[in-house]
């Protein structure tokens, strides 16, 4: 398939060229414009399924095709892995990219996997970023029965899937039988690879047996 496509875009520049060079363009913007060309055809596509996609099967697919890039690992093990693949995909992640802002995010969401409260709230309280910063401390407090302080934070944030997600985690934590329904809202309202993590992400969660 990726050679197919590959394949199509060749011959589409192909076309461009030639007809660039019938009409006497100069050969320096023939060039520039066969350079933009294959960059908006190849990149764009990959942007546009990443951040505002609606449809989880096309997210699906592009996900299963990056897996082995870290920064897609992540959501192909929370849809294909167990609890280690997760996590060894979070510690990948955390390996390769060095940038404050991601060894915050994905260092509060290790300690989340691995059901470490208190370590997930320090890594979050670093986040300088809004409303990201709330929304991990909401997730945490939710997680911990701090349901009063998760709707608090949750009361800042201006992002409605963030918002139904921390309302789906608190009825997950209290019993709570409109779990479903929020869990809904809140997939419904994201886009891109957001979506699928957080389809992933709630279907993996189930109440420990008695």
């Amino acid at each position: 398939m990726k050679s197919l496509r590959l394949l199509v875009l060749f011959l589409l520049g192909m076309g461009v060229t030639g007809f660039l060079l019938s009409i006497d363009t100069p050969r320096w913007l023939v060039f520039a414009v066969v350079i933009i060309f294959y960059l908006i055809l190849m990149v764009l596509p990959g942007i546009y399924i990443t951040y505002f996609s609606n449809s989880l099967r096309q997210i699906e697919r592009y996900v299963h095709r990056n897996r082995h890039k870290a920064i897609f690992a992540f959501p192909y093990a929370l849809g294909h892995g167990d609890d280690q693949d997760v996590e060894r995909s979070i510690e990948r992640i955390l390996t390769l990219h060095k940038q404050q802002a991601m060894q915050s995010i994905y260092r509060t969401l290790l300690a989340i996997y691995r059901g470490q409260p208190a370590i997930a709230a320090q890594h979050a309280a670093a986040i300088d970023r809004e409303p990201l910063r709330s929304y991990y401390l909401a997730h945490i407090a939710a997680s911990s029965g701090e349901f009063q302080r998760a709707a608090e934070l949750s009361s800042r944030i201006q992002e409605p899937w963030m918002n139904h997600s921390i309302d789906a985690l608190i009825a997950f934590e209290s019993d709570d039988s409109n779990f479903p329904v929020h869990v809904e809202k809140s997939v419904k309202a994201a886009r891109g690879i957001q979506k699928y993590t957080l389809e992933k992400s709630f279907n993996r969660m189930k109440k420990p047996l008695p």
